[in-house]
């Protein structure tokens, strides 16, 4: 049996112009993600495919060119229709990825500043949120919590100082 999805841990880092924090999420017991798990989600029909053979596509690849491998299963975004992306069926399984809300808390416990992430993947993030008020050397809480088929499985709060490091 997989070990359970859960937050490791969540480390709120105030940056220079106290306006902005950064959050690091850890998260364990994310499901399998890339080629080959069941996560393409785009497809360009007309894109070009990589040649079978490593050696063939060294010698087209442009020296300036990024080495990027695309896995994708959907139209280009200037061709693609609504009809493209079909709305979610009631009999698909849900997703084994949760979702992570992101949330900075005054010392009212009042929201300040917040981000949704829809089906998270990577065990770790690195995430700026933007405060709309602060006030420096008060205390703040980052909050991260996961969602999984709309339940909560785990919520984590860090009180922090809005401070510059040292």
């Amino acid at each position: 049996m997989p070990d359970p999805i859960r937050i490791e841990s969540l480390i709120p880092r105030p940056l220079p112009d106290l306006r902005r924090v950064s959050l690091i999420l850890r998260v364990s017991g994310l499901p399998a993600y890339g080629p080959g798990t069941g996560s393409t989600l785009l497809h360009f029909p007309d894109m070009p495919q990589p040649p079978e053979d490593a050696e063939e596509a060294k010698s087209n690849q442009s020296p300036t060119a990024p080495n990027v491998d695309l896995f994708l299963d959907s139209p280009a975004p200037e061709q693609a229709r609504v009809e493209d992306f079909p709305m979610p069926d009631k009999n698909r399984p849900p997703s084994p990825y949760p979702d992570v809300t992101l949330s900075i808390l005054d010392q009212g416990e009042n929201e300040i500043a917040t981000t949704f992430i829809v089906e998270h993947k990577e065990p770790e993030l690195d995430f700026t949120l933007h405060l709309r008020t602060s006030e420096a050397g008060a205390t703040y809480t980052a909050r991260a919590e996961l969602t999984l088929s709309d339940e909560v499985i785990q919520t984590v709060q860090v009180p922090f100082e809005l401070k510059e490091e040292a």
